[in-house]
């Protein structure tokens, strides 16, 4: 029987054999106030002068969310170039892997994520999607070469692997995933290009793109629309659990590519009203507070030498896992040992039995700038303003090149209770160049403070008219 000591580890919701895990930022539990606060966000800022200069950031208005609780595709009429995937081919997608290859990846990815959590574990509350990071990135790597390449794909995928196998690994894997009425697992992609600096992706880059990953293409002009329509995307793609996820867009940004993943899942056996009662949840220091825990009777117990947890099923095609560290020992612990053979161990040979379950009803979202992370565990070149090479990324005749990755964003967020499993994720990479000939040669005037106005006549710029705007 678990102890009223429980403390858990929630390492993932089970993709299959992959995991959502934990990863440089921080996850907090979400009060009421939290969950209907919009202005909640950090790293917002906001405009002071009227005319600003062309590469300063452009700010997310958190104060004015949209009209409508459903959010709707960006309107394409204010993109003039439109999905330029409507044009394109798709790349020859072969998925022909050897169950060998298969089974590496698949080892791959489970250290890949175990490796993800380490990192992103600081003391406190972790949750982070391996894969939405995974798809973002490789959908990155395919615009990447030579060394740049070479250590996207050995942090991601292990020595040996290249683009085209890890790209049919992952559309195989996903395609696989179970999407069905009582369980969902949606993952959408898609990219923003700059059209004020006539950014024209490579023609194998949008076949890929389109072949393996079914992402939408977006040309238009890194301002305030583009901000709210990748915002936009996010929030639709995670059914509203993710509302944000950039608080601004710097206009002189080259490229944007986005990958959402939203999950929602019943158990196969729905907690019951006497099934849910008051307990303590004790922390590490000793704390106690008081939950609402769930109690069940479950038929898959893990272990290992240092750890030991619990495997709970959805409806279909998925379960929760949780595990705990051994007596004495601490999560830091568990999550400094905890590696992918043990991980599979576990996950591909659980032992059968009555298992009696405690588990928290608990909510939390996270948000992380992976760049240091991700340098860290092996891609360095890719953020290297000198070194990264993504010579395969754009077309080079319009003179942009020295392309890397400036940021990667990740959001996400969490909720389990008496019926089942909500969670999302949305990964963000941001793409910037060092090209001389890229300037921003426009400024903005933004009315959103006091000002003077006038109607004149064309011919002698003398006021008809003239007046001050000092409130609404």
């Amino acid at each position: 029987m678990f102890k009223k000591r429980f403390m858990a580890l929630v390492l993932t919701t089970m993709m299959a054999a992959s995991a959502f895990a934990g990863c440089s930022g921080s996850a907090e539990p979400l009060s009421d106030a939290a969950l209907t606060d919009d202005t909640k966000q950090t790293g917002t800022t906001s405009q002071t002068d009227s005319e600003t200069p062309a590469d300063a950031p452009l700010v997310a208005d958190s104060e004015n969310p949209s009209e409508n609780d459903t959010v709707k595709e960006p309107d394409k009429k204010k993109r003039p170039a439109g999905n330029l995937l409507d044009s394109v081919e798709a790349g020859e997608v072969s998925l022909e892997i050897s169950d060998e290859q298969s089974e590496k990846l698949r080892l791959a990815s489970a250290d890949w994520a175990m490796e993800l959590l380490r990192k992103c574990y600081k003391d406190g509350d972790a949750f982070i999607s391996p894969l939405s990071i995974e798809l973002a990135l490789t959908m990155t790597a395919n615009g990447a070469a030579n060394e740049t390449l070479n250590q996207m794909l050995t942090t991601m995928a292990g020595d040996g692997c290249d683009i085209d196998t890890l790209n049919a690994y992952l559309k195989s894997y996903t395609d696989s995933l179970v999407n069905n009425e009582d369980v969902k697992l949606e993952i959408a992609n898609a990219i923003w290009t700059n059209e004020y600096l006539n950014v024209v992706p490579a023609d194998n880059f949008l076949k890929n793109i389109k072949g393996f990953f079914d992402a939408g293409v977006y040309a238009e002009e890194f301002n305030k629309d583009a901000l709210a329509h990748i915002n936009d995307f996010c929030k639709e793609h995670t059914d509203g659990q993710i509302d944000k996820v950039l608080d601004e867009l710097d206009p002189s940004a080259l490229m944007v590519l986005v990958n959402a993943l939203n999950f929602d899942a019943k158990w196969a056996e729905e907690y019951e009203e006497g099934q849910v009662n008051k307990r303590i949840f004790t922390d590490e220091n000793g704390n106690e507070t008081e939950m609402d825990m769930m109690n069940s009777m479950e038929d898959f117990y893990l272990s290992s030498d240092y750890c030991y947890g619990v495997k709970k099923e959805y409806k279909d095609g998925y379960s929760f896992v949780a595990l705990l560290p051994n007596e004495g020992e601490k999560v830091a612990d568990l999550v400094d040992k905890l590696d992918a053979k043990t991980w599979m161990d576990m996950l591909d040979n659980p032992v059968e039995c009555d298992v009696h379950t405690i588990i928290p009803k608990f909510e939390r979202e996270a948000s992380y700038d992976l760049k240091e992370i991700l340098a860290d565990m092996g891609m360095k070149d890719a953020f290297d303003q000198e070194i990264a090479d993504f010579s395969n990324m754009v077309d080079s005749s319009n003179g942009i090149s020295d392309i890397f990755i400036d940021s990667v964003i990740h959001k996400t967020h969490i909720e389990v209770d008496e019926k089942g499993t909500k969670a999302a994720a949305v990964t963000v990479v941001t793409m910037k160049c060092n090209s001389a000939n890229i300037i921003l040669d426009y400024k903005e005037v933004h009315l959103d403070r006091p000002f003077v106005y006038a109607i004149v006549d064309n011919e002698n710029n003398l006021p008809v008219f003239i007046g001050t705007f000092d409130q609404p």
